[in-house]
């Protein structure tokens, strides 16, 4: 791996790292809130900082990420669906139109041959008689 790489995939591990323990303190904040003591507003408090650090935190090592995430996956996400369910129609969308210019290129190929063979016959002339 080059060290450039070996970067990138030491800060995705650690947006990975940071994203998994933002989604526990958002669990146990919202444990807490569901069972709320009335003298619990200082867990509360503490809870809502230690989250927001951790946004502060996420903020800083998004530019070490160069990535580029279409946004169509990202509203994926944000919609509660699989992102491999985009990459699944994509990949089924560029196999049907790779299917598509293939044969616009064989129609394409067959109609040269044709028009050549045809040019030959009308004009045996400009031809060599020698394939």
């Amino acid at each position: 791996m080059q060290p450039e790489e070996n970067s990138t995939v030491n800060a995705r591990q650690s947006v990975e790292d940071q994203l998994n323990e933002l989604l526990q303190e958002l669990f146990e904040l919202s444990v807490i809130v569901y069972d709320f003591q009335p003298d619990g507003n200082k867990l509360v408090w503490k809870k809502i900082n230690s989250i927001i650090e951790h946004y502060k935190d996420i903020d800083h090592l998004k530019d070490d990420i160069d990535s580029f995430i279409p946004e169509e996956v990202i509203n994926f996400v944000e919609h509660g669906k699989n992102p491999d369910i985009f990459t699944q129609g994509f990949v089924e969308r560029a196999a049907t139109e790779n299917q598509f210019t293939n044969g616009k290129i064989k129609a394409v190929n067959e109609f040269k041959s044709i028009l050549s063979d045809e040019f030959s016959k009308s004009f045996p002339d400009l031809y060599d008689s020698t394939p």
